[in-house]
Formats: C-alpha cells, structure tokens, sequence
C-alpha cells in the first residue's frame, strides 16, 4: 500500500448512518423500476456497514418496508401517482420481470409520469437489445453501421423520445437512460453531462455511475471528474466507491487506487464488495497470494457469490491450482450454469486441463450470454493463440478492446499474435499501447524490446529492455541477459560481458538453475579468453559443465581451448 493517499472527507457515526438510509431507500427506489444491478448493489453494500459493535447489541433499525416507497426522500420530490397510474405501473412492472418487454412498453405508452416514463422506454430499449442480440447468428457477426444490426432506428426511437423533454423535465432515471442512449451514438461529452445530471438528482442509481465509467477511459479524464464531482457532490461517499473501481478498471497507479479505498476498506471492512475490489487488485498487481487469500475468505463468507469469480479463476490457473479451480468450477456450475462468470470458469478448468477445444466452446457459451463480456473475449483469444488459429485470436482481441479500450491483455495478445505471424512491425503498434496502460509492468517492456530486436532496431531495443529492468528488480536478471545479447549483437563486447557478468551474479546469489547461467558462463570464458586471462576464463567455463546439450560440449571444448593456449604461451614465453 503507498504510505502517502488523499483521503476523502473524515467521516463519522452520523455520516454512515446517513448513507445506511440512503441505501435502504435506493434498494426500493431502484427495485421498483427493474434496475436489478443498482438494488443489488446497494444491498450488498448496505451488508457490510453493521459494526462489531453493533452486533454485539443487536440493535433492533427500523427497516423500510414496500409500502413506505412513497416516503422515500425521491420518490416524495415527484408527482405522486393516480390509482390507475399505479394499477397500470404494477401490471407493467409484473409483465417486465417476465421480459415481457414489448407488452410493458404497450400497457404504459399513454403515460408520461416519470416512473412509467422509464420503465416504458426502458423496456422499449431491452426489447431492442434482445431483438439484435437474436438476428446475431454467428459469434464474428461484424456490428456494422447498418441500422439493422445496430438497432440504431429502434434506438433512436427512444432516443428522440428523451429528447424532446427539456433537461430540468427529467427526473434522475429517464436522465440516466438518455445518457445510456446518448454514450451509444458515441456522443460522449453530451452523455457526460446528462449522466452527471442524472446522479445530481439521484446519486444512488449504481448503474448511471457505470454508464458514466464507461465514459472515463484515460488519466486525464478520471482527475477532470474527480475535480467536478467533488464540486457537485462534496459529501457524497458513493462516488469514493466508483472512483476506487473506475481506478482499477482503467490501470491508474495503486496510489490512485488506494486514495479511494483506503477510507473505504476501513469504513467497510465488513463489506464483501470491498473485500471483491481489493482481491482484484492484488490480482491485477501480481500478488498472487493476498489476491487467493481475499478470494478464498469471500468464498468462505458467501460461497454461492458468482461476482468476480471468473478472476478468482483466472488467478488458480495462473498459480496451478488445477484441484481449486476443479472444485471452483463444480460449485459454480451447480449454482447457475447459464451464468457467464460459470462459463467463464469451466473454460479455465478445461484450459487448464489443457483441453483447449473444450475451453474455446464455453468461453463461446460466455459470450453467447453475453456478448459485452471482454474478459471471455480476452481468454478466447488466448485460446486460439493456442491452437495456432491466429486469425480468430485477433478478432477476439479486437472485441475484447471495443468493449473496453483499456483491457491491457488484449492489446498484449494483438501484439502476440502478429509477432508470431512474423509481422514484428505490427507487433511494436499493440505493445506500445499496452506500455502505455502499464507504465511499470516490465513484460509490456519486454515485449516491447524484443519486437524492436527483430527489426534490427537495436538501440531502441536496448532503450525499451533498460525500461524493463527498472519496472522489475525482481526479474532483473533475465533482461540482464537480453541487454548483453544485444550488446554483443553490436560488437559492445566490453558492455556486454559486465550486463552478462551482473546477471550471473545474480543468479548463483539467489541459487537459481537456468541455461542463462551457461549461456552467461560460456561468454564470460571466451571474453577472458581473448584476454588470456586464464584463471577466470576457466571457472567461467566450468559453469557451464552443469547443463546439458550443448552447453556441456562447448564448455568442455572452452576448456580444452584454454588450456591448449596457455600451454602454447607458457612455452613461447620460455
């Protein structure tokens, strides 16, 4: 954790209890308008604040009840709703949970109030949404710019409808729908602020704060809204909660990240979400352990929770543990199997079985269920890198990146991927970008060198593998290896043996065994060979005697060819 954060407001026992009852209020608000993301959001939050304390006294909170929905602090700031506005609202509402969403948007289309004005358009944009996702024959359909795979004239319905109100008309939720319509016509700037409206009006709608998210992709937008919500919005604590995800979905630095958290994890230490976020992290910064240990107590305190359990797998396969993510996979599965984080989760379990094929078909399964979903699209990619089938592989990397232009991993598989069909040039295009989303990650670097070494661009080769080195001191021995390769590939023998001689070093102070060690030994010996300095150029070379082929007849043939030429000197110089 960064010893140094900006934390946000100091809160204190009156402040948690403002925000447990605006909570309890938006899981009504929400739920009454179908918005099954944001009401279950708020619950889980809402889980996690009770303190130890608390729950020692058992104290008896007055809770909300259905009936009190009209009390709420929004619902009571709009017009309230006739009998047969209501009756017609309940009967809309019952036709939604079915998805009946053509018939909800039929049974309310005379109705302008605000809550029958949303669930009406917000079924009209479903119904679209499901329409288009079923003219979708093929997993590779090309979203062209057609109306007809873009659902752009039923969309746009919709969209013109919002539009002939004037701002201050709308309440928070037919705001944040038009803003949802506006960030697809890719008029972002106009959705910003039509978002941004929305949450003025009401800050507990969950899902406007992702809409707005989706909006916020780079370091320079995350601290312009930082500044503009804390204006807008100065006690507001939910926003700390997105600023902590966004900030993690979009690679910020972990002092970014824990400036949000930090105050959070210990307001809400109790929170399963928070405990969530903060396993992902880890993830995502490479400690495997903290991230398995967070992972293994969240499955431990809800083991039938689905969220982010596609990580947890992503995170077993990496460490190995074949028998975890087994076991992960059957609870998963027998929980909902038509769950795309399931799907996600078998597909880890075959891969790592090494049952490729059967991977490729449930990351499919995935994507079928839902076809935003750019982790699946990731793992996909990675799948048909495997098999050999690179066409695919960039496809699934090109979805996985118009559904999130942040997600690193597949710009890294793009790179790949045209590094392996020989098209180094492309290659250094896609690493660039990856370099970009993570400054201090040493492989992007790596990667990055090593397409510049195949164009024979060696002293940007060089530059990229120093960067490298600095991101990783850990590894820093192995791009010792590739800076003294290069070196030597310059005639920069001098400079060459010093970056071999420090990787060396490094190795036998850390007990390691690799053929770098040989490699490294059988350079040395001929360097100090020419240099006829025997002592050190024959234990340079015994180095190698511990490898197999060819590093052991080479390092013998070094041997022999020492000891040849110092018998020849010694002789001459008698």
């Amino acid at each position: 954790m960064s010893e140094t954060y900006r934390p946000i407001r100091e809160l204190n026992v009156g402040d948690i209890d403002a925000f447990r009852s605006q909570l309890r209020q938006s899981i009504l608000i929400c739920r009454e308008r179908c918005l099954t993301l944001s009401a279950q959001w708020a619950t889980e939050i809402l889980d996690g604040i009770t303190t130890k304390e608390e729950e020692q006294q058992q104290e008896e909170i007055p809770i909300i009840s259905e009936t009190t929905l009209i009390c709420t602090d929004y619902e009571s700031s709009l017009p309230s709703l006739t009998e047969k506005e209501h009756c017609k609202y309940q009967y809309a509402r019952a036709l939604f949970r079915m998805q009946q969403y053509d018939n909800v948007a039929f049974i309310l289309k005379d109705y302008t109030a605000p809550r029958l004005l949303f669930l009406r358009l917000y079924a009209k944009y479903l119904a679209a949404e499901k329409r288009k996702n079923e003219r979708i024959q093929d997993m590779f359909d090309v979203i062209s710019d057609n109306s007809h795979s873009k659902n752009v004239d039923e969309l746009d319905t919709i969209y013109q409808e919002l539009k002939q109100f004037q701002e201050d008309k709308l309440d928070a939720f037919n705001l944040y729908l038009y803003g949802m319509l506006l960030r697809k016509k890719e008029l972002n700037d106009q959705a910003a602020t039509i978002l941004l409206s929305s949450l003025k009006k009401y800050e507990y709608n969950w899902s406007a704060w992702m809409e707005l998210g989706a909006l916020v992709t780079s370091k320079k937008q995350f601290h312009d809204l930082e500044q503009v919500l804390n204006e807008r919005m100065p006690k507001s604590i939910i926003k700390n909660f997105f600023f902590a995800r966004r900030a993690l979905e979009i690679n910020l630095s972990q002092e970014t990240f824990w400036n949000f958290m930090t105050p959070l994890q210990f307001h809400f230490q109790n929170s399963i979400y928070v405990k969530s976020q903060l396993a992902t992290a880890y993830y995502d910064w490479f400690e495997y352990n903290e991230a398995e240990a967070l992972f293994d107590q969240i499955r431990q305190e809800n083991p039938c929770r689905l969220e982010d359990m596609d990580i947890y797998s992503n995170l077993l396969y990496l460490q190995g543990s074949r028998m975890k993510l087994s076991v992960l996979a059957h609870q998963c599965t027998r929980i909902d199997k038509y769950r795309p984080e399931t799907c996600c989760i078998v597909a880890n379990y075959h891969s790592a079985r090494g049952e490729i094929k059967e991977s490729v078909e449930y990351f499919k399964r995935a994507l079928a269920l839902d076809r935003d979903y750019h982790l699946a699209w990731t793992l996909l990619g990675h799948d048909y890198i495997e098999l050999k089938n690179m066409h695919s592989a960039i496809e699934c990397y090109r979805r996985a990146i118009d559904v999130n232009s942040r997600d690193y991993r597949a710009w890294y598989g793009l790179g790949q991927a045209y590094e392996i069909l020989g098209l180094p040039f492309y290659a250094t295009h896609y690493y660039q970008k990856t370099t970009e989303l993570r400054p201090n990650d040493a492989r992007m670097w790596k990667a990055l060198g090593a397409c510049y070494a195949l164009l024979q661009r060696d002293r940007e080769a060089i530059k990229w593998y120093k960067r490298a080195a600095e991101c990783d001191p850990e590894g820093k021995h192995r791009i010792m290896i590739q800076l003294a390769r290069t070196y030597d590939k310059l005639g920069e023998t001098n400079v060459a043996a010093d970056y071999y001689r420090r990787a060396l070093d490094r190795y036998v102070e850390e007990n390691q065994e690799t053929e770098e060690i040989a490699e490294a030994g059988l350079f040395l010996a001929r360097y100090h060979l020419e240099k006829s300095e025997w002592i050190e150029a024959e234990e340079y070379a015994t180095a190698a005697l511990d490898y197999n082929f060819p590093y052991y007849e080479d390092g013998k043939s070094v041997l022999e060819e020492i000891r040849a030429r110092r018998t020849y000197e010694t002789i001459n110089s008698s």
